[in-house]
């Protein structure tokens, strides 16, 4: 029996996520997905191209569906799946079919990896992770559960994302360099230094907000 994908959130990059899997096929064929649907809880602003089927709270999960959760922002995201975990929840791992993979990549349940992303050797990513468009992951970099990575980020050899860290979109971390837990780094930041858990820093280079240059 072919499954059928939940996509958790009918936002702008869950919307997003419908297109990367129906530009898919052989991701549908190795996973078995026969249909896509969305769990939303209030009417989307754009409407989306497959069924919303329930709330969030409100889903039952079937033996034969698999769950993407699309929500960006990490915290809500773990919310939301724990939410789902605990009633039975299956967690799909997506990886676009235009992604590139190398050698000894560890992907986590749940995580999204979209189209034109390089993740080249030994790297590691949690689960739950949010990996968008053209990113470039290097040789030995961790990637913690719940993180999001925007897009045209670029996290070089042996850099650390720590869990449900957000980074936004064309971030760029120096190697060796650490991104603590819960952090958030401003689009176009470039990481020198190590981010503290829980600040926010945005600038070339990277400072909290607020910090005199």
């Amino acid at each position: 029996m072919s499954k059928r994908l939940v996509i958790v959130g009918a936002g702008g990059f869950g919307r997003e996520v419908h297109t990367w899997v129906d530009s898919s096929p052989a991701y549908r064929e190795h996973e078995d997905i026969g249909s896509i649907v969305f769990l939303n809880d209030y009417e989307p602003e754009v409407p989306v191209r497959a069924p919303i089927i329930a709330t969030f709270d409100g889903f039952e999960p079937g033996q034969g569906d698999l769950v993407l959760c699309a929500i960006g922002d990490p915290k809500a995201r773990r919310v939301v799946v724990e939410r789902l975990a605990a009633r039975g929840a299956r967690f799909a791992t997506f990886v676009h079919d235009r992604t590139i993979i190398g050698a000894n990549v560890t992907v986590g349940p749940g995580s999204i990896l979209c189209p034109g992303s390089i993740f080249s050797s030994d790297i590691h990513l949690g689960s739950h992770v949010h990996v968008n468009l053209n990113c470039v992951v290097g040789h030995d970099v961790t990637i913690g559960d719940f993180a999001t990575i925007s897009p045209a980020c670029n996290l070089l050899g042996a850099a650390t994302v720590e869990d449900s860290a957000f980074l936004g979109t064309a971030v760029t971390i120096l190697p060796g360099k650490q991104v603590g837990a819960g952090a958030v780094v401003g689009a176009g930041s470039l990481v020198l230094k190590n981010v503290a858990a829980g600040s926010t820093v945005f600038g070339n280079p990277a400072r909290p907000i607020g910090e005199r240059r």
